[in-house]
């Protein structure tokens, strides 16, 4: 994927380097505003935006094509990857890691509080023993399938 530099993002003392696909001409203010939480968050490093699909983690993969890291389970990655689905207001969680205790509440505090109020944040498969219902008793806009 080509990237491009992004000047929407500009904002005074945010550290990530946010890169945004070619594909995308103008940035959703949800996806911005998402986006701009996230690089708020100390530990993320690396965000990546393209169509529908948004990626933010503190460390990317290896070689030529550096994707952020939000494999579950990694040992030392914080990170998140989400879908977008502007039809449907919904921004589903599709992977999420954290190595660090704490860092999984930020990434999901950041994402709900950026949606417009008519949107939801959506858990499609829960395997975290408990943590997406703690999560659902602090966020009235999330939805556990």
């Amino acid at each position: 994927m080509k990237n491009k530099p992004v000047a929407d993002f500009e904002k005074a003392g945010i550290d990530a380097k946010i890169t945004v696909s070619r594909k995308i001409k103008k940035i959703d203010p949800v996806v911005e505003n998402i986006a701009n939480n996230l690089a708020e968050i100390d530990a993320i490093h690396f965000i990546r935006v393209s169509p529908g699909f948004l990626q933010a983690s503190s460390e990317t993969t290896e070689g030529r094509l550096k994707s952020p890291i939000t494999i579950p389970g990694h040992p030392t990655a914080i990170g998140v990857s989400l879908i977008i689905d502007f039809d449907y207001g919904d921004v589903q969680f599709f992977e999420m890691t954290s190595a660090i205790k704490g860092y999984g509440q930020k990434m999901v505090d950041a994402v709900l509080n950026a949606l417009p109020q008519e949107w939801n944040g959506v858990v499609v498969m829960d395997w975290s023993d408990g943590f997406w219902d703690k999560m659902k008793e602090k966020h009235r806009n999330l939805v556990i399938l």
